[in-house]
């Protein structure tokens, strides 16, 4: 056991703690906006109950994906690591867990903010329930874009991420006193780098993209005939809004790959 086994078992509570966040403030969202359409339309009760139970599995997705990279972080915090008092190592468990929890937090917040949205809309304008209903699934998906990116960093890097690469790791050390190498160096420039550029691009996207889909939602509720306009728009607007994201995947990727 070392520094690195510390360093898993804190990256851990960190991816967990941070995507719970952000899919219990994004589930609450729903419940309170299905409760509340439920006062104006008692007689659809039902109906605002199951878009809600549909809202909330969906929200609570990267919950899911922090707990399954939370898993791995604390099964790799109790086993004998191959660079146990690694820097390096240590910096890449961390950076695994701040990615994953920073993404799933945007992911669940924005999802709950669509959901919200889409019931609101549902309980001023029931005619447009079934049009709100599609928009309020397509805009949900679209939020959790940035949390699988956060995912497949976060995964790449605890699958070795190029840290049985890194050039001069267990070399003597070659900067004084100080007990780090000059591959570590590197290493932990590289993990980092890669773990607060996906991190923060998934953050916030997804909450770009939720922002648009509330708009959609309720301009739809407003205005039903302009449903295509208002559907067009909002594709080509959380496209947009997802580059970014992108632009952070692909520089992440590179870190990591070409270091």
């Amino acid at each position: 056991m070392g520094i690195a086994n510390v360093a898993a078992l804190i990256a851990c509570a960190l991816a967990m703690g941070l995507g719970a966040l952000g899919a219990g403030l994004g589930l609450g969202n729903v419940a309170r906006a299905s409760l509340r359409s439920m006062a104006r339309q008692p007689a659809k009760d039902p109906e605002f109950f199951r878009y809600m139970l549909v809202g909330q599995a969906i929200t609570e997705t990267p919950a899911i994906f922090a707990l399954v990279v939370s898993f791995l972080l604390y099964f790799a915090g109790g086993r004998a690591l191959e660079a146990p008092n690694s820097p390096a190592q240590s910096l890449m468990f961390l950076s695994a867990g701040l990615c994953m929890g920073i993404g799933a937090l945007g992911s669940g917040i924005g999802s709950g903010l669509v959901a919200k949205e889409a019931l609101e809309g549902m309980s001023r304008y029931p005619s447009s329930q079934g049009q709100l209903a599609i928009l309020m699934m397509i805009g949900q998906a679209w939020t959790q874009t940035g949390g699988i990116f956060a995912l497949v960093i976060s995964l790449f890097m605890l699958n070795g991420g190029g840290f049985n690469q890194l050039s001069g790791a267990n070399d003597p050390l070659l900067w004084g006193s100080i007990p780090i190498s000059a591959g570590e160096i590197l290493g932990i420039a590289r993990f980092a780098g890669a773990g607060i550029a996906m991190g923060f691009g998934a953050v916030g996207s997804s909450v770009g993209i939720a922002y648009i889909g509330c708009s959609a939602c309720r301009s739809l509720a407003d205005v039903p005939e302009a449903g295509q306009r208002i559907k067009s728009a909002y594709f080509i607007g959380s496209a947009t809004a997802q580059s970014p994201s992108v632009f952070a995947l692909i520089i992440a990727l590179i870190l990591l790959i070409r270091g």
